[in-house]
């Protein structure tokens, strides 16, 4: 009987050939622009900074979304990596509790770059390993266990969905493609102190996650052999990082190209667990509510989500990623101001409007829909008000096409960009997917990069 490290390694190297849906394809593609706007809005935040300047220039390769500067294929999903989970705003797969996007993309881009792919291909490298990462994940059953034992999900399966995306781009045969996911499972891992404590290592984790996929790809394209059972084993992954002495039952189906559609957005720089805490906020928001006037309130969160670290820290406060954990920020800021960026947490970690309403906030756990949220506000008047989000059916959260180009070009144009160009440019990709176009992925780096006169010389 086939082990799940050879049946992954089989299943990807056939992936070139599956066929994949125009809602798949399209979805990707909402992905991909996701992630570059993100990139873009992240280029001062000092963590990817510091990651860009540790790359050495290459002479050709894969380019930095940051500089343009060209890197080695490595380095470039190293650089970008870090840069896409700056501002911890990146997808999200519910199953395996990850961002897909800092950890996928980034992979992918680098390949699809350097080997001169075109966006068809980089588009179904990124669908493989955000699958794969899904398939690790499934039922959240190991991704419960990994968090359980203080492993940080995205970067522990991180490495090994990077791997099968490079697998795919790489198109690698079958034995390579187990090896390429057996060297990734092999060499991954990252703890959940960062969240917690609010450190800025949880950005790096993204980031080498990334790059050890990559690493792992070319590795087995250069004939490495990785352990046969390194997911299985006795000493493999699960038992490992796991604590699990034999694969979960789910595991036995292949990954499914359609979770793709079940990729969640974050319109709003928080954890994905707040998110729909925050939607009911805004909500509230929108009626025009005096903060002031609020004498306590109460929040329903889904039970994993209020024991995950740093959603229930209530302060003081001292890190930016601190405050975009907790629960009870998220909801008051988004209730004083009506909006929850990135800078917010950096700039109002110590206002008072916002302190207030956090020591009057209490979060309760409940056992219904992972997305949904109720919050009760009760004023010092003695009127009771409350507003319900249900984010598995928000645009917000599962963005339409015209949603994801909006998004696209709203942060695009706060970089200075051209809204026209931009708005093109985000067009085009989305024709060049409809008509088949054989898009090199180079082009499409360049067209991103010159929006923000970051183009790099040839």
């Amino acid at each position: 009987m086939t082990g799940p490290t050879r049946a992954l390694g089989a299943y990807l190297s056939d992936f070139s050939g599956k066929k994949l849906s125009a809602a798949v394809e399209e979805r990707a593609l909402k992905c991909l622009l996701d992630a570059m706007g993100l990139i873009v809005a992240a280029r001062g935040e000092p963590t990817a900074r510091a990651a860009l300047a540790l790359a050495q220039p290459a002479d050709r390769g894969a380019r930095s979304w940051l500089s343009g500067t060209y890197l080695a294929p490595t380095e470039a999903a190293f650089a970008n990596g870090v840069a896409l989970h700056a501002h911890f705003q990146d997808d999200t797969d519910h199953d395996s509790w990850t961002h897909p996007g800092s950890l996928i993309v980034p992979a992918a881009a680098a390949l699809g770059e350097a080997g001169n792919l075109t966006l068809a291909e980089v588009l179904r490298g990124l669908v493989a390993g955000y699958i794969t990462l899904n398939w690790l994940g499934r039922q959240e059953e190991v991704a419960r266990k990994l968090i359980q034992r203080g492993f940080r999900t995205s970067p522990t399966f991180g490495t090994i969905g990077a791997a099968a995306t490079a697998a795919v781009m790489l198109r690698l045969p079958e034995a390579q493609a187990a090896s390429a996911v057996a060297i990734a499972a092999s060499s991954t891992a990252g703890t959940l102190e960062p969240v917690r404590s609010g450190s800025d290592e949880w950005r790096v984790q993204n980031g080498r996650a990334a790059q050890g996929g990559v690493i792992a790809g070319l590795l087995a394209q250069a004939g490495v052999e990785g352990a046969p059972e390194a997911l299985e084993g006795a000493r493999g992954f699960l038992f490992a990082v796991a604590g699990m002495s034999e694969p979960p039952a789910c595991w036995a189906a292949p990954p499914d190209a359609d979770v793709m559609l079940s990729i969640m957005v974050k319109p709003f720089a928080t954890l994905g667990d707040n998110m729909p805490a925050v939607i009911a906020a805004q909500m509230l928001h929108q009626q025009g509510i005096d903060t002031d006037a609020i004498e306590r309130m109460e929040v329903t969160l889904w039970r994993p989500y209020t024991e995950y670290p740093g959603t229930s820290f209530k302060g003081p406060y001292v890190r930016q990623v601190q405050t975009q954990a907790s629960t009870a920020f998220a909801v008051s800021a988004m209730l004083c101001h009506g909006e929850l960026t990135y800078e917010m947490g950096l700039n109002l970690r110590e206002d008072p409007r916002i302190l207030n309403l956090v020591q009057r906030a209490t979060i309760l756990p409940h056992d219904g829909h992972a997305l949904d949220s109720r919050l009760t506000i009760w004023l010092k008047d003695g009127r009771e008000l409350s507003a319900e989000a249900h984010a598995s059916t928000s645009p917000l959260v599962f963005p339409t096409r015209e949603r994801a180009e909006s998004v696209f070009l709203g942060r695009m144009g706060r970089a200075g960009a051209p809204a026209a160009r931009a708005e093109a440019f985000a067009a085009d990709l989305f024709k060049a997917l409809a008509e088949g176009r054989d898009v090199p992925f180079r082009d499409v780096v360049a067209s991103y990069l010159g929006l923000t006169a970051l183009q790099a010389a040839a």
